[in-house]
C-alpha cells in the first residue's frame, strides 16, 4: 500500500486546551442533569404529605413584612412546623434522581458495544483469514497515528466505505465496512485516509465522549420522559398533559441537539489529524457524497449527528473555522443553564446549610452559581481561549468575546422561562421590567465574554505558541477565575429574578418603600435594588464579593507594564481622595449649624457623609484608567482597589472629625471602633470597587458607541429612535405614582435636629442576654440617659420621609451594679406623621444599622428590625420632645434641638 505523506502523522498542530468537543460534551451534560431535575421533583414527590404542607402554611400570616423588615418569629416557627420533613424530601429526591439518570446511563454505555456487534454481525479481523497485510497496513497506521496500545479492529458486512469507532471502559474498537475493505486493494489512498480519520478519535480520546453522549441521550426518555409521561397519565387531567407536551418536547429536542452537536464536533477534530494527500483523498471522498446540502439542509445540520460533506470540506479548506467561537454554542449552553438554574436554587435554598453567612436565598443562589459555573466556564474560556490561540498562531483577528458573552446571557433568560417552574408560577412582571432586567444581563454577558476574551490575548501574548504547559497553566488559572466570576454573576442574576417578581412579599417593595412608594414599581426601583443586592451581600458574607472581584483582576498577571500603571493610578487618586475626605466632615458640621438648610440639603447630609465621596472617588479612577485605550477594566479595577486601600484609614478619620463639629459636643469621639472598620472596609473594597468597575464599564461602551457612530449614522439614529420610543412608552405605560393619602405632617418638625438630651427605660429579663451578661437572678430593669455629646442627627422632610444619622449615639446606664453602654451606628429611614401631639413612625428601612449592649469589657449584638412605633410629641420654636410607649412597658423620651447658626 502507498504510504502518502510521511512525517507529521498527528496532522495540523493542536491547541493545548480543551478541544471542542470536550466543551460540547459539558454542555450536553448540563442540559441533561438540567432538563431531568423536573422529572425527579414530578415522580419522586409526595402528594399526600405536600398537600399536607399546602394546608398547614393556608391559614399562617405572613412571617415577614418586607416594607419593614420586621419577622414574626412565631409565624416563622409555624412556618417551619409545617414544612416538616421538606429539606431531608428534596435531597432524597435529588439523590434518586441523580441515580437513576446515572445507572441508566452507565448501562446503555456497557451495553452498546455488546449490541453493536451482536446486532451487525461484527467479526474480529484477525479472526478472518487471509487479511494478514491488510493487518500489517493497519499496524502501520497505528503507529503514524500515535497511538500506544492499537484498537480491536472489527468487519462488517455492509458495502459502504467507511468505519467507526465505539467501545466501552479500555476497550476501543474500530469498524472497518467491507466496502472499505475491498478499498484496501482497489483505492488504498481511500482506505488510508479512512482509516486514519477514525484511529484520529481514538488518537483524540474521544470515543467515551461520544459514547457518553449517546447513553445519556438514551438515558433521559428512559429515565425522565418516560416516568413523568407514566405518572401523568395516572394521576393528572389529559389538558394538564397536554398543556406541558410542549414544554416536555423542548426539553428532548434541547438534549437531542446537544447531544448531536458532540457528534459533530468530533469529526472536525479528526478531520483536522489528516495531511498532506490524505485531506485530498478525504475531499474527494465527500465529493462523491450525492446528498443535497441546500438551505434546508443547512437549517437541519444542528438535527444531524454527522455534519454535511460540505461542511467538512469546508473545514478542511479553512481550518480557522474549527477555532472560531460560535455564539450558537454559548447559546445552547446557556439555554441548558438557565433551566437548571430554577430547580437548582429551590432545591440550594432548601437544604439545611448551604454557604455562611448569607440568608436561604443568597446562599442558594451562590451555590448553585458555583455549580454552573463551572460548565460555563469551561465552554466559555474553552471557545475563547482556543479562538485566541490561532490568531497567535496565524496573525488571524480573534474573537472579541462579547458577541459570545450576549450569546449566553441570551440563553440563561430563555433557559429560564422554559424551566419547569416557570409554567406553574404566579409571580409575573410587566413588560418593561423584564426588558429592563434582560439588557442588562445581556450586557453583563458580553462583559464577561469580553474579559475572557481580553484575558486569553494578554496571557497568550506572553507565552512562546510552542509552550504547551504554560498554555495549559495559563488557561486552568482563567477556568478557576471565569467560574468564580460567572458564579457570581449567575448568583445575581438569580437573586434579582426573585427579588423582582410581583409578589406580596417582593424584595423590590423593601426598595420602594425607602422611595416613598412601597407599591410602585419604577426603573429607579430596578437600579436600586442592584445597589441593594450588593450591600446585603457585602453585609452578610462579603467573601463571596470578594472572591469573584479577586477573580476579574486575573488578566492584569499577564501585563506587568499596564499593571504598575493602574497601581500608580490608584496611589494618586487614593492619596488625594484620603487627604480631602476628612474635610467633608467640616462642610457638614457647618451645614448642621445652619438653621435654612433645606430638605434636600437635609437628605444630603444625612446620607452617607463619607461613603458616597469614597464611591466617587474609585469610581473616578476607574473611569480615568478606562479612559485611555491603554488600560483594560480588570486594570480599572485594579486601580479602585488600591485607592480604596488608601480611602480605608480615611474613612475612619472623617468619622472622628464629624464628632469634633457636628453638634453641640465640646470633645472627640474616635469612631474606629470594629464596626466602623468593617463597615469602612466592605465598602471601601467590596461595594464601591464594583459601583466603579460597572460605571468604567458603562462608559467605555457609550464611548465605543458614540465612536461607532460615525461609521453607521443611520443605524445608530434608529437605536436611539427605538430607545426614545420605548422609554417613552414606559413612561406612558408606567405613569406616576398613584398619590398617596394625605398624612398630618406638623410643619413645625420639618428641618435638621440633633438630640440633647434622651431618656430609655427597658424591663429586662434574668434569662435575656443582657440579664446574663449582668448577672441577674430575677427580673429587672433599666435606665439609661445620653447627652448632647452622645446624641444623634435626624431631618424631617416635608414630604413625610425622615432620616436619622446615628454618628455618635451612646446611651449610659447601671444594670445591677454594672455600667451598661448601648451603642448605636447607621442610618435610619423612614415615613412620619405628626398632628395634634400624636406621633407615628413606620416604614423604616436600615443602612448598615448596629446596635450594640456593652457590660463592663463584654459586648453583645443586639441589632433588630425597627418596628413602627406611635407616641406623642411636642414642637416648640427650636426644641422638639417625642416620646414613645411601648407594649412591653420600655418607653424612651428624646430633647431634640433645631441646629443652630
Amino acid at each position: 500500500m502507498s504510504t502518502a505523506t510521511e512525517g507529521r502523522g498527528a496532522g495540523e498542530e493542536a491547541p493545548p486546551l480543551p478541544s471542542t468537543t470536550l466543551g460540547r460534551f459539558v454542555a450536553a451534560v448540563t442540559a441533561v442533569v438540567g432538563t431531568s431535575m423536573f422529572g425527579w421533583l414530578t415522580v419522586l414527590v409526595d402528594a399526600d404529605a405536600t398537600r399536607a404542607r399546602g394546608e398547614c402554611l393556608s391559614g399562617l400570616p405572613p412571617p415577614i413584612d418586607v416594607r419593614t423588615g420586621t419577622v414574626d418569629e412565631e409565624a416563622m416557627a409555624a412556618m417551619q412546623r409545617c414544612l416538616g420533613t421538606l429539606h431531608g424530601d428534596l435531597l432524597r429526591q435529588m439523590l434518586i434522581g441523580l441515580a437513576a439518570l446515572a445507572a441508566v446511563t452507565a448501562v446503555v454505555y456497557l451495553a452498546a458495544p455488546w449490541c453493536e456487534c451482536r446486532l451487525r454481525g461484527l467479526r474480529r479481523l484477525e479472526r478472518t483469514p487471509g487479511t494478514e497485510a491488510l493487518r500489517s497496513d493497519l499496524a502501520g497506521l497505528v503507529r503514524e497515528a500515535g497511538l500506544r496500545r492499537p484498537p480491536t479492529f472489527v468487519v462488517s458486512r455492509s458495502a459502504r466505505i467507511s468505519g467507526n469507532t465505539f467501545g466501552a471502559g479500555p476497550v476501543r474498537y474500530v469498524r472497518l465496512d467491507l466496502g472499505l475493505v475491498h478499498a484496501h486493494r482497489t483505492a488504498p489512498h481511500l482506505f488510508r485516509a479512512v482509516v486514519l480519520h477514525e484511529l484520529a478519535h481514538v488518537r483524540n480520546a474521544d470515543v467515551h465522549l461520544t459514547r457518553l453522549t449517546i447513553a445519556q441521550a438514551w438515558a433521559f426518555p428512559l429515565a425522565v420522559l418516560i416516568p413523568v409521561a407514566v405518572n401523568y397519565v395516572g394521576s393528572v387531567p389529559a389538558r394538564h398533559l397536554l398543556g406541558d407536551a410542549w414544554r416536555l418536547a423542548a426539553f428532548a429536542l434541547i438534549v437531542q441537539v446537544s447531544a448531536w452537536s458532540v457528534l459533530r464536533a468530533r469529526e472536525f477534530a479528526a478531520d483536522a489529524r489528516l495531511t498532506g494527500d490524505d485531506i485530498g483523498a478525504v475531499r474527494a471522498l465527500l465529493a462523491a457524497d450525492r446528498r443535497r446540502a441546500g438551505r434546508w439542509a443547512r437549517w437541519g445540520a444542528a438535527f444531524r449527528f454527522h455534519p454535511l460533506a460540505r461542511a467538512r470540506a469546508d473545514a478542511l479548506d479553512r481550518p480557522g473555522r474549527r477555532y472560531a467561537a460560535r455564539p450558537v454554542e454559548a447559546l445552547g449552553t446557556g439555554l441548558a443553564a438557565g433551566i437548571a438554574a430554577p430547580p437548582l436554587v429551590e432545591l440550594m435554598t432548601n437544604l439545611p446549610r448551604t454557604l455562611p453567612g448569607p440568608e436561604p436565598l443568597t446562599g442558594g443562589a451562590f451555590a448553585a452559581g458555583v455549580l454552573l459555573g463551572a460548565p460555563l466556564a469551561l465552554v466559555t474560556t474553552g471557545a475563547l481561549w482556543r479562538s485566541a490561540w490561532w490568531a497567535r498562531r496565524t496573525g488571524a483577528p480573534a474573537a472579541s468575546g462579547g458577541l459570545f458573552g450576549a450569546a449566553l446571557a441570551c440563553g440563561l433568560l430563555a433557559g429560564r422561562r422554559l424551566a419547569w417552574s416557570a409554567a406553574y408560577t404566579d409571580d409575573r412582571r410587566a413588560w418593561w421590567v423584564e426588558v429592563i432586567l434582560g439588557l442588562l444581563w445581556i450586557a453583563g454577558g458580553a462583559l464577561l465574554g469580553r474579559w475572557v476574551a481580553d484575558g486569553a490575548r494578554a496571557h497568550l501574548r506572553r507565552i512562546a505558541p510552542s509552550d504547551a504547559s504554560r498554555t495549559r497553566l495559563a488557561w486552568a488559572g482563567a477556568a478557576l477565575a471565569t467560574t468564580a466570576v460567572s458564579a457570581g454573576y449567575v448568583a445575581a442574576l438569580l437573586v434579582l429574578d426573585a427579588w423582582s417578581t410581583d409578589g406580596e412579599f417582593s424584595m423590590w417593595r423593601l426598595v420602594a418603600a425607602r422611595e416613598g412608594h412601597p407599591d410602585t414599581l419604577t426603573p429607579l426601583v430596578l437600579l436600586d435594588l442592584l445597589g441593594f443586592f450588593f450591600r446585603i451581600v457585602a453585609a452578610q458574607a462579603p467573601y463571596l464579593l470578594v472572591l469573584p472581584l479577586a477573580a476579574a483582576l486575573f488578566p492584569v498577571l499577564a501585563t506587568r507594564h499596564a499593571t504598575r500603571r493602574a497601581v500608580r493610578l490608584g496611589l494618586v487618586g487614593g492619596a488625594v481622595g484620603a487627604l480631602v475626605l476628612p474635610l467633608v466632615p467640616l462642610a457638614v458640621g457647618a451645614a448642621a449649624r445652619d438653621p435654612g438648610l433645606t430638605t434636600d440639603t437635609a437628605a444630603v447630609l444625612v446620607n452617607s457623609h463619607t461613603l458616597l465621596p469614597v464611591t466617587f472617588v474609585e469610581l473616578t479612577v476607574a473611569v480615568a484608567a478606562v479612559s485611555t485605550r491603554r488600560l483594560s477594566l480588570p486594570h480599572a479595577l485594579l486601580a479602585a482597589l488600591t485607592a480604596g486601600l488608601l480611602l480605608v484609614p480615611a474613612i475612619l478619620a472623617a468619622g472622628t472629625v464629624l464628632s469634633c463639629v457636628a453638634g453641640t459636643t465640646e470633645r472627640c469621639v474616635p469612631a474606629a471602633d470594629g464596626v466602623d472598620a468593617v463597615r469602612a472596609l466592605t465598602h471601601a473594597l467590596v461595594v464601591a470597587p464594583v459601583a466603579a468597575v460597572l460605571a468604567a464599564a458603562l462608559g467605555a461602551a457609550v464611548a465605543a458607541g458614540l465612536a461607532a457612530a460615525g461609521r453607521h449614522r443611520r443605524w445608530v439614529v434608529a437605536a436611539v429612535a427605538v430607545l426614545l420610543a420605548s422609554a417613552g412608552t414606559v413612561a406612558v405605560a408606567h405613569g406616576r405614582p398613584a398619590p398617596a393619602a394625605p398624612a398630618a405632617r406638623d410643619p413645625c418638625l420639618v428641618g435638621v435636629w440633633r438630640l440633647a438630651a434622651g431618656r430609655y427605660h427597658f424591663p429586662v429579663e434574668a434569662g435575656s442576654r443582657l440579664g446574663k451578661l449582668a448577672g441577674l437572678t430575677g427580673d429587672a430593669s433599666v435606665d439609661l440617659v445620653s447627652g448632647p455629646d452622645t446624641g444623634y442627627a435626624t431631618a424631617y422632610r416635608a414630604d413625610g420621609s425622615a432620616t436619622d444619622l446615628y454618628d455618635l449615639f451612646v446611651a449610659e446606664g447601671t444594670l445591677n451594679g454594672h455600667a451598661v453602654r448601648s451603642v448605636h451606628r447607621g442610618v435610619v429611614t423612614y415615613r412620619w406623621a405628626a398632628e395634634a401631639g400624636l406621633y407615628t413612625q413606620r416604614d423604616s428601612v436600615t443602612s448598615g444599622n448596629v446596635v450594640l449592649l456593652r457590660v463592663g469589657d463584654r459586648e453583645v449584638d443586639v441589632t433588630t428590625a425597627v418596628p413602627d412605633t406611635n407616641g406623642s410629641y411636642r414642637c416648640a420654636g427650636d426644641q422638639l420632645v417625642v416620646r414613645q410607649d411601648n407594649d412591653d412597658g420600655s418607653w424612651g423620651e428624646q430633647t431634640f434641638v433645631r441646629s443652630q447658626a
